[in-house]
């Protein structure tokens, strides 16, 4: 029987894409490709059995749980998840807002409100082509591979994950492997070697993934910026985030 598995459709996954394409478990995967918050809603919904999802979006009930030695976490710039604009943050009246990641989103009004000590209007950003006229005082949060070219286009470039470390000390978890309930032990460990195999041949994975990225430091960014390990320090940022949730009205 096949796993439905979903990952992320972002460069900073590529390591998880190979271990997953070629190691022994991928004859028992169909896996999907999304952004952060299709992975999530199907996970909730049970079209998916796994998914790389916004820790945001990974309910904390029984019915689903974290797993794997493995994340999409920052322990200082992430480069792919950002404010842009033309302007100082504290001269911005409205940020709008990427809606691939709930995380993303909960976190920059999380920023604005106990680090940044700014008060912008947050909305949906509907269409990624209304960047192309940039009104004055208005900031745009991305997240992904579309940030790469938007970091060519705007001045100022307001690192979200570089941020939270400057205000907490701790590093940042974007995205975790979760799964329902019901996936078994044995399928969890096979997820994990898998894992474990894309990211032990990083190097590799940068060099076929270079030419699909002719303007950005494949290897800089997926070794530097993005950091994989779910280790203790990555655990204590991702409660620290879930908590301070609770105490915000966001």
């Amino acid at each position: 029987m096949r796993v439905n598995i979903s990952a992320l459709a972002y460069l900073n996954a590529a390591p998880f894409i190979y271990g997953l394409h070629h190691s022994p478990f991928s004859e028992s995967v169909a896996l999907s490709l999304d952004v952060p918050a299709v992975g999530a809603q199907k996970l909730l919904s049970g079209q998916a059995d796994i998914a790389l999802a916004p820790v945001a979006a990974i309910p904390q009930t029984s019915d689903f749980k974290i797993v794997t030695d493995y994340c999409i976490g920052a322990a200082g710039e992430v480069a792919s998840v950002a404010v842009f604009a033309h302007e100082p943050l504290e001269q911005l009246h409205t940020i709008y807002l990427d809606a691939h990641s709930r995380t993303s989103v909960a976190l920059v009004q999380l920023l604005a409100h106990e680090y940044w000590r700014i008060r912008p209007r947050f909305k949906p950003l509907e269409r990624y082509d209304s960047m192309e006229k940039v009104e004055g005082g208005v900031g745009y949060l991305l997240i992904g591979d579309k940030t790469f070219a938007a970091r060519r286009r705007f001045t100022g470039v307001y690192d979200l994950a570089q941020a939270w470390v400057a205000c907490t000390g701790k590093p940042f978890v974007f995205a975790a492997w979760a799964a329902r309930k019901e996936v078994p032990a044995a399928t969890v460990d096979l997820l994990n070697e898998a894992l474990q195999l894309g990211v032990t041949h990083v190097d590799k994975v940068c060099r076929e993934a270079q030419p699909r990225y002719p303007d950005v430091d494949v290897a800089g960014y997926l070794t530097n910026n993005i950091s994989y390990s779910l280790d203790t320090a990555k655990r204590e940022g991702m409660a620290l985030f879930r908590e301070k949730l609770l105490n915000y009205e966001l």
